[in-house]
């Protein structure tokens, strides 16, 4: 069975540790939109903490409205401010230089459906971390299982924290690491070995 994820905006750590299990992963495309969650929203560390991104979204439907059917407004002018805090957080950051332009794209990116610049991201990601995982979008509500991925990888603030990261951070000495972090904190830090994060070893 194909295991059915959330659309995420620079997705977690370890939401990419999850992908990283499947050659084929299916995002939810038909669920009702649910608000606070990291479906459009991502956290970073900077030099206050960390800072949570948030993109604004429309719902056409209200409650109602499924996923592949949230807008973007254009009315604000959200974009630069995200990429601004990336910028201010990690330009410091060993592969800042070799990323950063393309992130600043992928931000940029004036597509106004959600779930399309979600994906974008996720693709430009796996590509990144040259994971072996296809992506593909649900067609109809897919059943909700128990520990369904959509519920607990797109959670709020209910990540893990601990004092060691795996990997040094630009801000490692001024806040905890949280697992729940966007995989752009390591793969601004760590570049290509970000994907050591991700991928289980065999012994």
């Amino acid at each position: 069975m194909i295991p059915v994820f959330p659309t995420t905006y620079f997705g977690s750590i370890e939401y990419y540790k999850a992908l990283a299990k499947y050659s084929e992963v299916i995002i939810e495309a038909k669920e009702h939109y649910p608000k606070q969650t990291y479906r459009n929203r991502c956290d970073i560390v900077g030099a206050n903490g960390i800072l949570s991104l948030s993109i604004p979204t429309e719902r056409p439907n209200g409650s109602k409205t499924p996923t592949d059917e949230i807008r973007i407004p254009a009315t604000e002018n959200w974009r630069a401010r995200h990429w601004r805090s990336i910028q201010n957080a990690y330009s410091s950051a060993p592969y800042f230089d070799y990323y950063g332009m393309e992130i600043k794209a992928l931000i940029l990116d004036e597509e106004i459906s959600l779930l399309t610049y979600n994906t974008r991201i996720t693709e430009r990601i796996i590509k990144w971390l040259d994971l072996d995982t296809t992506l593909s979008t649900t067609e109809e509500f897919a059943t909700v299982i128990e520990n369904d991925p959509r519920d607990l990888l797109a959670r709020k603030n209910t990540s893990n924290t601990t004092w060691q990261a795996p990997y040094i951070q630009v801000f490692h000495n001024s806040s905890l690491y949280k697992s729940s972090l966007s995989i752009l904190d390591a793969v601004l830090c760590d570049g290509p070995m970000a994907r050591n994060l991700l991928i289980k070893r065999k012994s």
